[in-house]
């Protein structure tokens, strides 16, 4: 089955240019944690600095306020009225189902209608998913849409990619297959990897390892050639480079990621104890400060821009819900990236 390739957003930093599209970027202006001033003051930053559209989605309110002195950059920027908002404690599709009038739901109907190009949100992100789903609907020959999450690696600024990140806990062996096309297309024409290396999550590098939904997924993979598959690998060897994205069942993929940043946090209170302890390694710590700062942007969550929803037929970004203005910024792009990237055809498995 020959389909459009559909490329949801890509990683790259705030400094890098945007070819302006022709309709707006739809924003959720209730999701996240900071909502909505943070994810104002972001959309606002980045129609200023890249001269984008935005359609900020939520309780108009809350949002009008926020946009007063924004200058001329209001003219960019349009609020479109949803009262509802879905709440982190929510069921995911029950919510959906109940609250018509929530600011995902109306962002995804912006978009369904040709009002917008792109969705961005930081918010409930079972929520963003199952909206996107029922409104958008799935590209032909995708069941369950995924989450290509990026972390950073240690030998290139370029992130690699968890394929699923939390959007498919359950799938099937040929959905895995399916992520991989999608990822591998992601990989090429967005973010621009002239041949993508894909690994699949195993606890071991032989092709016998793993359980046996991991075995049955490498024997599917080694079947496909068009998708750079170069066997599994262990999580102890992502940060090392070898491939550019890991496939895994989204339990294991959110597993994956939640120890990472668990992981980070023990070193970084490690390194802050250790370097404030006593006063000569204060006047160390006064004098790498520099140096902590360029290797904490290099890992810093809100550079990456948020995780594309793959297998939607539309752009969705599904931004870290502590985004600050920063992170917003940087989805947007990154939504705004997706959508001006010429299309290319892959062959989905049926």
């Amino acid at each position: 089955m020959s389909v459009a390739s559909y490329r949801p957003g890509s990683s790259v930093g705030l400094a890098q240019p945007v070819a302006p599209t022709s309709l707006p970027i739809a924003i959720d202006a209730m999701g996240g944690d900071h909502a909505p001033a943070e994810i104002v003051a972001g959309a606002i930053d980045v129609v200023r600095s890249h001269g984008l559209s935005v359609t900020l989605v939520g309780q108009a309110s809350e949002i009008e306020p926020l946009l007063t002195g924004c200058g001329d950059c209001r003219r960019s920027i349009q609020v479109v009225d949803a009262p509802e908002i879905v709440t982190m404690e929510e069921h995911a599709v029950a919510a959906i189902r109940r609250k018509s009038k929530a600011s995902i739901t109306v962002a995804c109907l912006e978009v369904a209608e040709k009002r917008a190009s792109a969705i961005v949100s930081a918010g409930h992100s079972g929520a963003v998913v199952a909206s996107a789903i029922f409104t958008l609907g799935r590209m032909p020959g995708v069941e369950r849409p995924g989450i290509a999450v990026p972390i950073p690696t240690a030998l290139s600024t370029t992130p690699l990619y968890i394929m699923d990140g939390g959007g498919v806990v359950d799938p099937r062996p040929a959905h895995i297959v399916k992520f991989a096309y999608l990822i591998y297309d992601y990989l090429h024409d967005v973010v621009g990897i002239e041949s993508p290396r894909i690994g699949l999550l195993s606890n071991g590098e032989e092709a016998g390892k793993g359980t046996a939904f991991v075995r049955e997924v490498h024997v599917l993979l080694q079947e496909c050639n068009e998708v750079g598959f170069i066997g599994n690998i262990e999580a102890n060897a992502i940060s090392e480079g070898v491939v550019d994205a890991v496939l895994c069942d989204g339990f294991s993929g959110n597993l994956l990621l939640k120890a990472a940043e668990g992981t980070a946090v023990i070193v970084q209170n490690a390194l802050r104890n250790e370097l404030t302890a006593r006063w000569y390694t204060q006047l160390l710590a006064a004098a790498l400060r520099p140096a902590f700062r360029r290797a904490r942007k290099t890992v810093d969550y809100r550079s990456y821009g948020g995780a594309p929803l793959l297998g939607v037929n539309a752009p969705v970004i599904l931004a870290h819900g502590r985004s600050d203005r920063h992170a917003i910024a940087n989805a947007i792009l990154s939504a705004s990236r997706a959508t001006t990237t010429s299309n290319r055809h892959s062959t989905l498995p049926h």
